[in-house]
C-alpha cells in the first residue's frame, strides 16, 4: 500500500472528469447509466487504492449498484409511449414505419396497445380518460393515418425528430 504514488492514480484521476462530461453531455438516458457506472467503479478504485475501502465499498454498493437499478427501473417506466391502434383500422406501413422511427430517435420505448374503438368529444379531442390505457406513460393514438399525442412536449419532441419532419404525417396535440 505504501508505493502508491501520486502518479499511479493520475490515468484514473484524469479519466473522472471526462466519464462526467460525458455524462453531462450524454442525450441517452441509458449511455448516461452507462457513464454514470463507469464513474462510480473508478471512484470506488480511487478510494480504494488510497485507504479508504470502506467508502469504496459504499461507492461500489450504493453509487454503483443501487443507483443503476433504480435508474433501469425508471428509465423502462417512464421513457415509454402508449400508442392507440383501432383494431378496424388500415394503417399505411410507411407511416407506421416513421412512427418507429422517430420513437427511436427519441429513445423511447414503444408500447403498441390495440383497442376496440377510440372516443372523440364534440371538439374532435381523444377522450384519454375514458380510454382503456396505461397510466403514467405518455400517450399517442394513431388514428385516420394521423398521430394524436396527449403531451404538448411529446408533440414538441415528436415534431423535430428527422423521421417526421418531412412525412405528410399530421401530429396533432389532443
Amino acid at each position: 500500500m505504501n508505493n502508491i504514488t501520486f502518479a499511479s492514480l493520475l490515468p484514473f484521476e484524469l479519466i473522472l472528469p471526462f466519464l462526467g462530461i460525458l455524462l453531462i453531455r450524454s442525450k441517452s438516458p441509458t449511455q448516461a447509466l452507462i457513464y454514470r457506472s463507469f464513474l462510480g467503479s473508478i471512484a470506488a478504485l480511487i478510494y480504494s487504492l488510497v485507504g479508504a475501502p470502506d467508502v469504496a465499498l459504499t461507492e461500489v454498493l450504493v453509487g454503483t449498484l443501487l443507483s443503476t437499478l433504480i435508474y433501469i427501473v425508471s428509465i423502462r417506466g417512464c421513457y415509454s409511449l402508449v400508442l392507440l391502434v383501432k383494431k378496424s383500422e388500415e394503417i399505411d406501413n410507411l407511416i407506421f414505419e416513421n412512427i418507429k422511427k422517430a420513437i427511436n430517435e427519441l429513445h423511447i420505448h414503444l408500447v403498441i396497445k390495440e383497442v376496440d374503438d377510440i372516443d372523440l368529444d364534440t371538439e374532435g379531442n381523444i377522450n384519454w380518460d375514458e380510454a382503456n390505457i396505461f397510466s403514467g406513460s405518455p400517450h399517442a393514438a394513431l388514428l385516420k393515418n394521423n398521430l394524436y399525442v396527449e403531451s404538448s412536449i411529446l408533440h414538441e419532441e415528436l415534431s423535430k425528430t428527422k423521421s417526421l419532419k418531412h412525412t405528410a404525417l399530421q401530429i396533432i396535440e389532443k
